[in-house]
């Protein structure tokens, strides 16, 4: 593995160490548990758990998760927004203490979005803290900077001196990562005395750590020591298995650098087996690679290849860095192995990746230019849609030119060495050649979806980020309607680019993303809205799932915005039917609300545009439509089946 790349997945140490808790006396676990099993306030003993659940992140996260389910069935109540985010930090650390990053993301993400939208300063500051350095953990730097960056300038003003200590920690990782090496010990060297004035040990130890390894990059290999032996020395202040396996690997990278490949192995061979004992799946995987790096090193290619394809058992954390340095070693261990085949092979999945995180930055960078450029945010906008169509212009003009070359030159070949093979011979040709012609489609086809949805999902973001200049409600209810109607063709073409057929989509899967984006655009959850989508097995072609996708999107929406106003007996329901028939396709959509006002049919003169927009789809499906108001309302469409043949 490249060293940069190891600096890079270990950085972070500081950043989660830094929230670590103090050690606490002996029994103060069992004291807490006491309370929560003897204590008949209620009040006193949903206190005791949060501590307990806020306590055991770090060292039982198993444990800290159950204690935080028990929270939000038995104590939090819905509207206690407080209660709820800070529930969410035991859900999102456990997961985060588990390796299990995107889960951690999801939650921070949701209490960064409630707290944005509520103006709690302090709170988007923490919550976009913990996204910045799991975003910079999975190799997201546009993203990454953005959060940490404005969780500094928050905490500049209204912080704390340990929050001020963290963000430093963290920005220092985050310059590291971007090979600012001078600029990152600058803040290193500033957090470890903020550490040092708060007599924060994790703080200390892991600033320690983190100095040795950039110490150890920069060749100053003294220095390196010094700093991973005072880490070590801290970690008996706060002792865990976790933070001896940071330093042993930490050590094996110094011991790498030093030439002293034997003592290097021994090293990152006491981190792995620390780590096999240990939830955080990221970190094993992290040992795998320093283990597949050094066997390398030492020209034990067998063991080296054993530990790297390790790496691939695991996407909990969806490291894409991970898999892209695993692929890259095993191509190094199979090249020097004598296996060309299956280094090329790794090698061309190295580059897949490597392009695919190249892509995903160049999007970032994009948005956050927008989000800079207020005052020219339309001419902006135009001009990066523009931008976009040449780019999938000439890629796919390129790639027509090369497919056409490819196909001449077959053509000739074929030919050329008509006369010197008998018929089996051309025959087996010619199908290598329809074959190759059948895969190029396919992946053309498969490119082309991909970037459809890209482009859907620029259009969609473009949208939902207007709407957040706009103070007029009806303007901010168009714009969003219409990114709701972007969005629901962009997750179609998401499903076809990821799906296994590029033509047919599996209305099932598309109908569960399309109601968890509109539920998301609408702020709302499952706890709130109980959706039944039922419609397995059913398989359309895109022509027909695109109207029917948009008439799904407006119905949903509507079910959002009116059925659920006034008071109902019952929790609030939306059940999705679709059944498929010999010579029909039937959907329903019916919700639990207080139903349609009889005015208001799609019949009459003063239907919306929603409701216009729906009746043109069902003109266009050549379908029937029936509307039940009987216990809430409910729409049924029967769609004739030769229609989507």
């Amino acid at each position: 593995m490249k060293f940069s790349l190891i600096l890079f997945y270990s950085c972070m140490l500081t950043c989660f160490l830094s929230y670590a808790q103090d050690a606490k006396p002996d029994g103060y676990q069992d004291s807490l548990q006491s309370v929560i099993n003897t204590s008949t306030i209620k009040k006193e003993k949903k206190e005791a758990l949060f501590v307990l659940g806020e306590y055991l992140v770090q060292r039982d996260p198993e444990l800290a998760k159950k204690i935080a389910n028990q929270l939000q069935s038995e104590f939090i109540l819905e509207k206690d927004s407080i209660e709820i985010r800070r529930n969410n930090y035991i859900f999102a650390a456990s997961s985060r203490w588990h390796g299990d990053y995107a889960t951690a993301l999801n939650y921070y993400q949701n209490i960064y979005n409630f707290s944005k939208t509520h103006k709690d300063a302090l709170d988007i500051a923490t919550s976009g803290h913990f996204i910045g350095t799991l975003n910079m953990y999975l190799g997201n730097n546009v993203v990454s900077q953005n959060h940490l960056i404005e969780a500094a300038k928050i905490y500049d003003s209204i912080g704390t001196a340990e929050q001020k200590a963290r963000i430093n920690n963290s920005l220092a990782g985050f310059y590291m990562n971007i090979d600012q090496l001078e600029k990152s010990k600058e803040q290193y060297l500033k957090a470890l005395q903020q550490f040092v004035t708060l007599q924060d040990s994790s703080g200390m130890a892991g600033t320690n750590a983190n100095l040795g390894l950039l110490f150890t990059k920069l060749g100053e290999f003294d220095k390196a020591e010094m700093h991973l032996m005072k880490q070590k020395e801290l970690n008996k202040v706060f002792p865990t298995l976790r933070e001896m396996g940071f330093h042993h690997d930490f050590l094996g990278l110094l011991r790498q650098e030093q030439g002293r490949l034997e003592e290097a192995y021994s090293e990152h061979f006491k981190a792995l087996k620390i780590r096999e004992n240990l939830s955080s799946t990221y970190n094993l995987c992290e040992s795998k690679l320093n283990m597949g790096d050094i066997l390398i090193k030492l020209k034990k290619y067998p063991q080296a290849i054993s530990h790297l394809k390790d790496v691939f058992k695991y996407d909990e954390h969806e490291s894409l860095y991970q898999q892209q340095t695993a692929y890259q070693l095993l191509s190094e261990a199979y090249e020097k192995s004598g296996n060309y085949k299956e280094a090329l092979i790794d090698f061309k999945s190295f580059k897949k990746i490597s392009d695919s995180i190249y892509s995903n930055e160049s999007i970032e960078i994009i948005a956050e230019k927008e989000a800079l450029y207020k005052k020219q945010k339309q001419d902006v906008k135009i001009e990066l849609l523009n931008k976009e169509k040449e780019v999938s212009e000439a890629k796919f003009s390129r790639t027509r030119t090369i497919s056409i070359g490819t196909f001449i030159v077959l053509l000739l070949l074929t030919i050329a060495v008509f006369s010197l093979y008998k018929m089996y011979d051309k025959i087996k040709t010619k199908n290598q050649i329809i074959t190759k012609a059948l895969k190029d489609r396919e992946l053309l086809l498969h490119e082309t979806h991909h970037r459809v949805k890209n482009n859907l999902q620029m259009i969609s973001s473009l949208l939902n980020l207007q709407s957040k200049y706009v103070n007029d409600e009806k303007a901010f209810e168009v714009l969003q309607n219409g990114r709701n109607r972007v969005q629901s063709m962009a997750i179609l073409h998401k499903n076809l680019y990821a799906g296994k057929d590029l033509t047919l989509v599996n209305i099932q899967e598309y109908f569960e993303e399309l109601v968890n984006s509109i539920l998301n655009s609408y702020k709302k959850a499952e706890k709130e809205i109980q959706v039944t989508i039922q419609a397995k097995e059913i398989d359309m072609e895109i022509e027909s799932v695109v109207p029917i996708g948009l008439i799904v999107n407006e119905l949903i929406t509507n079910s959002l915005k009116h059925a659920f106003e006034g008071e109902i007996d019952a929790k609030p329901e939306i059940k999705i039917v679709m059944n498929e028939y010999a010579n029909t396709y039937e959907l329903s959509v019916k919700d639990n609300g207080v139903g349609i006002n009889e005015a208001i049919t799609l019949e009459k003169s003063t239907e919306t545009f929603g409701q216009r927009l729906i009746k043109s789809f069902v003109q266009k499906l050549k379908a029937t439509l029936k509307i039940d108001n009987k216990n809430g309302t409910e729409v049924v469409l029967k769609i004739p089946k030769k229609l989507t043949k």
